[in-house]
């Protein structure tokens, strides 16, 4: 039986939540200053940091970045999709043990071992380094722990959505988009906006989990025996289905903390509309079928899937653009908003949001692709909705929740302080990859041709003063929360428990 819990007594959701942002959290923030050092490097400030030193950084980088991020997405959603059905804790904390089980094995293949076959592992870079063999085992066995973990989390998000919404035709809202008359008359809902996340991201993510499983396996078979050869292309098919859609999922999982938490600092309402079930269905297919725009330089790739992936990645910008970001605004245009932290980072994730996704559809056209897809216009685009979007919007999430229940709001002059280390500090460290793919300078270089160590130098220094408004922004949270009011509920005010 289902009972209201109110949230100002302790419950399994709120700390299974809890657990997963500050893993997440600490994660990143641990990556971002792994981040200034290899920038710091490229700037020539650190002479002493070896290149193999460096790749192995890199590899860290990029794939603690994307877990940390990830785990702030999964443990969020959970906590959304537990207020409305019943999600068993236990699983939730066994899915979080694997990925941390994943993350300490990186940490150990990269920084002990000095596995630098990078975050990707393309093969066949995992096996023609100069790290011990050993290195490459733990990294490949670290990526079958992170991908067992998802694949628990993507099983239970799922099935719980199928069992509360009818299955796959009330979780999609085939009858409230095709039959609304008769729906309605029947005194029928459709599922909550964030419903939608948590379907897309279960049916995507056990599909990319599933790839992830064939490709690590064969890559672990071919790691125990090194006479087996694998076919490059087809690995690369699978490594960029699996690694491109899990980073596109972390997007659109947190798009789920928007439709929540937007609303709330705008003081509107949210609801279910026929748009925005019709952009997610779009969004389901095009997250699985747009990662074919890395593989335009691979002639012998089949010419229809190039045509495919070029169609897809622009049809992609369509339900993100008309449905999440342009109803996101709408919420805000004229609204009664109060602009704490928190809305101040829902709303300018949406600004990282469009411009990383801008960036990216250039790269996804054939004319600009082959200038610029080995330069560094490609990390500018990804850390731009990474970091300018994705980390903004869980900020948001935390700082909403925060000023919900402290008796104290940021002053103003320390909002406008955060925000313009961060905000300024961000620009210049993103223009620094934009300008420098745009001229041409190869990402993945430890040693750039010029002018790259200049522009690295003017990006380390945005970085830093972006990395101080971060410590600012720490420093503001623990405040609110040693003022929180013990008879204040923290928003959201309900959970629906199921102990």
């Amino acid at each position: 039986m289902e009972t209201a819990t109110h949230l100002n007594n302790p419950s399994p959701g709120r700390w299974v939540m809890k657990l997963y942002l500050h893993s997440g959290l600490g994660l990143t923030a641990l990556m971002l200053l792994v981040g200034l050092v290899m920038r710091a490097a490229q700037a020539k400030w650190v002479p002493d940091l070896a290149p193999g030193n460096f790749y192995a950084l890199l590899t860290l980088h990029g794939a603690g970045m994307l877990v940390g991020l990830l785990l702030c997405g999964m443990g969020g959603l959970w906590f959304l999709m537990r207020r409305h059905i019943h999600l068993s804790a236990p699983l939730a904390l066994l899915a979080l043990g694997f990925n941390l089980l994943g993350v300490v094995g990186v940490v150990v293949a990269t920084v002990f071992g000095h596995f630098a076959g990078l975050y990707t592992f393309l093969y066949p870079m995992p096996f023609d380094g100069n790290w011990p063999s050993w290195a490459t085992g733990v990294f490949l066995i670290s990526m079958v722990l992170v991908n067992i973990g998802w694949m628990i989390w993507c099983f239970q998000m799922l099935g719980a959505v199928l069992r509360a919404y009818g299955g796959f035709r009330g979780a999609l809202g085939w009858d409230f988009v095709w039959h609304p008359k008769a729906f309605l008359a029947a005194g029928r809902q459709p599922p909550p906006p964030e419903a939608f996340p948590a379907l897309v991201a279960g049916i995507d993510g056990l599909v990319a989990g599933m790839v992830a499983t064939l490709l690590v396996v064969a890559l672990i078979v071919r790691w125990l025996d090194p006479r087996i050869l694998i076919d490059p292309l087809w690995a690369k098919n699978l490594t960029y289905s699996f690694a491109h859609t899990l980073a596109n999922l972390i997007i659109y999982i947190l798009a789920a903390l928007i439709y929540v938490g937007l609303p709330y600092a705008t003081k509107r309402s949210y609801h279910t509309s026929t748009v925005l079930i019709i952009g997610w269905w779009s969004s389901m297919v095009f997250i699985l079928t747009n990662y074919f725009h890395h593989l335009y330089m691979d002639f012998v790739q089949p010419g229809i899937l190039q045509y495919f992936g070029e169609l897809s990645s622009y049809l992609t910008a369509v339900p993100v653009t008309a449905v999440t970001i342009f109803s996101a605004l709408m919420l805000v245009w004229r609204s009664r908003t109060r602009w704490t932290l928190g809305a101040i980072f829902f709303y300018s994730g949406l600004v990282g949001w469009v411009v990383g996704g801008i960036g990216a559809e250039i790269d996804a056209s054939v004319p600009f692709n082959v200038h610029l897809h080995n330069t560094l216009w490609v990390p500018a685009h990804f850390h731009t909705y990474l970091l300018g979007g994705c980390l903004l919007f869980v900020l948001g999430w935390v700082f909403l929740l925060l000023e919900s229940r402290s008796r104290r709001d940021t002053p103003e002059p320390t909002r406008w302080l955060i925000s313009t280390l961060i905000f300024g500090g961000m620009i210049v460290f993103l223009l620094g990859f934009y300008f420098a793919g745009a001229m041409g300078v190869p990402r993945r270089y430890a040693a750039e041709p010029s002018p790259g160590p200049l522009i690295a130098q003017i990006a380390t220094v945005g970085a830093a003063i972006m990395l101080v408004g971060f410590i600012l922004v720490f420093i503001e949270g623990l405040r609110l929360r040693r003022n929180y009011q013990a008879d204040r509920p923290l928003w959201p005010e309900v959970e629906v428990s199921h102990e």
